[in-house]
Formats: C-alpha cells, sequence, structure tokens
C-alpha cells in the first residue's frame, strides 16, 4: 500500500505568505525523507482562503520532493483549456522524470464557474471533451477535433510528454454517475473519503467496480487512491484534542460556500466515521478497513488551519514509523 500527503497549501488571507511556504517546502521534504509515496496539490480561485496555484506548486516541489509521485489533487478541469493542461502536464513530466500524474473534477463552487464565465450546467461535458482532446494531443500525432467547445485543426503540442500517452488521469468524483466517467475516462477513481456515511465507499466501488468491466476493464489493474484526513499522536485522545479544533475551523471555512454547508452541520458525524485522528493502532485497524475495499494509496492531509508545524511534522514521522510498515509488510 502507498502513502501520499496533501500539500494543504490553504492558509488565512493576510498571512506570511512566504514562511507557510517555506514550511510546506520543508515538511515534503521530510515526506521524502520518512519514504512517503506522493504529494499532491490544491486547485481553487477566488477562494476564501489564500491558495497559490497547483500547478506552480508542482513545479516548485520537483525538486524538494525525491522520488515521490507528484498530482494535482485535484485540478479543475473546465476552468482550463485542455491545450493549456497537455503542454503544462508534458512538460512536468519531462521535470519531473515521468513522476506527474494529473488528477482532475469538474469542480462545484459556483463562484469559479462565474469568474471564468463557464455555464456550470455544461461542465461535465466541457470536461468529457477535454480528456480526450488532452490525451489525443500526449499522442504526439496531429489532432483534428471538432469539439463542442475545444475544437482543433491538425493541432500538435510543443513538447510531447516524457510518459509515452502521457501522465496517469485520476479523475475525483462523489456521484455516481461521475464515478461511471471516472472508470470511463480515467485511469483511476480518486476516491473522497470524507462523506458522512459509512455506506459511500463501498456503494460508489460497487459502481465503478461495475463500469470498469462493462467498459472492458480489469479492475484488478487499475489504481485505488482514497483521500482522507489523517492525524497521528500516541494515543487517540492526544490525537483528537491536537488536530480537532484546526480541522473543525478548516472545515467552517469550506461550509461558507453554499455546496459545503453540511459540513458544518454534519461535522460530528465526519468526525466519527471519517476523520481519522488517532493512535498508531487505531489507524492501522481504520486503513486496514480500507484496504479490504480494495484502495492501494492513502492520500491523507497532515494538517489544518492553525495548526503548528512542529505538530503536524511530529504527526508525520510517527504515522511512517508505526504504521507505514504494518502496511508495506502485507502489501
Amino acid at each position: 500500500m502507498r502513502f501520499g500527503i496533501m500539500a494543504s497549501h490553504q492558509y488565512p488571507p493576510g498571512d506570511d505568505l512566504r514562511r507557510h511556504l517555506d514550511d510546506l517546502f520543508g515538511t515534503v521534504e521530510l515526506a521524502a525523507e520518512l519514504g512517503y509515496d506522493s504529494v499532491w496539490t490544491i486547485n481553487h480561485f477566488q477562494s476564501n482562503l489564500a491558495t497559490p496555484q497547483p500547478i506552480s506548486m508542482l513545479a516548485s516541489l520537483i525538486p524538494r520532493s525525491g522520488d515521490m509521485l507528484l498530482g494535482t489533487g485535484i485540478l479543475l478541469l473546465p476552468m482550463f483549456h485542455p491545450v493549456h493542461v497537455a503542454e503544462e502536464f508534458a512538460t512536468l513530466d519531462h521535470l519531473s522524470g515521468g513522476r506527474v500524474i494529473l488528477g482532475v473534477g469538474a469542480g462545484y463552487r459556483e463562484n469559479e464557474f462565474a469568474a471564468f464565465g463557464v455555464d456550470p450546467e455544461t461542465r461535465f461535458r466541457r470536461f468529457d471533451e477535454s480528456l480526450r482532446l488532452i490525451r489525443a494531443l500526449w499522442s504526439g500525432a496531429p489532432v483534428t477535433h471538432d469539439g463542442e467547445f475545444y475544437p482543433q485543426v491538425d493541432a500538435t503540442i510543443g513538447i510531447p510528454p516524457l510518459t509515452p500517452g502521457g501522465p496517469p488521469i485520476w479523475i475525483g468524483a462523489g456521484g455516481k454517475k461521475a464515478v461511471r466517467r471516472a472508470a470511463r475516462l480515467g485511469d483511476a477513481w480518486y476516491a473522497p473519503g470524507n462523506s458522512p456515511s459509512r455506506r459511500f465507499l463501498p456503494e460508489h466501488l460497487a459502481v465503478y467496480n461495475e463500469a470498469l468491466a462493462e467498459y472492458g476493464r480489469d479492475p484488478a489493474t487499475v489504481a485505488r487512491p482514497v483521500g482522507v484526513e489523517l492525524y497521528c499522536a500516541p494515543s487517540t485522545e492526544q490525537a483528537v484534542a491536537e488536530a480537532l479544533p484546526h480541522a473543525r475551523r478548516e472545515y467552517s471555512t469550506y461550509a461558507e460556500y453554499p455546496a459545503l454547508r453540511w459540513q458544518r452541520d454534519r461535522f460530528d458525524e465526519l468526525v466519527r466515521n471519517t476523520l481519522l485522528l488517532g493512535s498508531p493502532e487505531f489507524l492501522v485497524e481504520r486503513i486496514s478497513a480500507l484496504r479490504d475495499l480494495g484502495f492501494d494509496h492513502l492520500i491523507f492531509r497532515p494538517g489544518w488551519l492553525g495548526m503548528p508545524t512542529e505538530k503536524l511534522r511530529a504527526s508525520l514521522r510517527l504515522f511512517a514509523t508505526e504504521v507505514i510498515p504494518a502496511f508495506r509488510t502485507t502489501t
């Protein structure tokens, strides 16, 4: 089983961004030294948090990430032109030596669609067309594409990717139709593990597996990433005491957006069912359940708004020494 971290580059407006980024870069370097497998960047526009943009962040993390995979978790694809994405990720593929993953989603925040003049009703059609065009451009062959949004005539990109066919594409999706889309268009479904319902992951995994079979793909050959919230301390009581106030603050900030208001109202359910705050023994038990569902790449946010860097790093160290080995020896 693999383990990765979100480079959670979201900060209170007005904070010293340079200091935050220096802390983040040090944390990523530590994660590489500790043997973590991947690091992921975040994408939002006109956010209520100061959020550096993900492509620039990925480029800055390449020399700091050892041999870790690097990806976007996730890129809001309808806000980008697919030619731009194809060119940028072909470049990142070369700069990283083939370590990049393009993680994409369709978006949900109304203000972001408005900022780019994108009708939210078109986002899934844009999403589908963009992925088809990106893959075609990554082939290296001239592309003529009679699309609804992004027509191209005899088009090629300036640099073909280092990875034949281009970097893997992971699709973040929460609805069942979107999960089927991930099976049809992506190399993996990047599953959100923060639903308050314990039924969400098993039910949506079943949809995903059925769709893979329908589209002629072997379910045993696809990556199985899941994103969670996680904090490790010597005891579960200590983990909850140290992490919960910061997690609550961050989720309250997200809940300012209409689509996420439920997170404020159901935060206690999130804590009980999905926030992995606990001792190494507690985390081994909870992660074992995810592994038993079939997930093979756990990606987690290691800290939340206002959490001291030294506590975040102590959690990463303890997790690396006391939890990860339990899964390295059994897979």
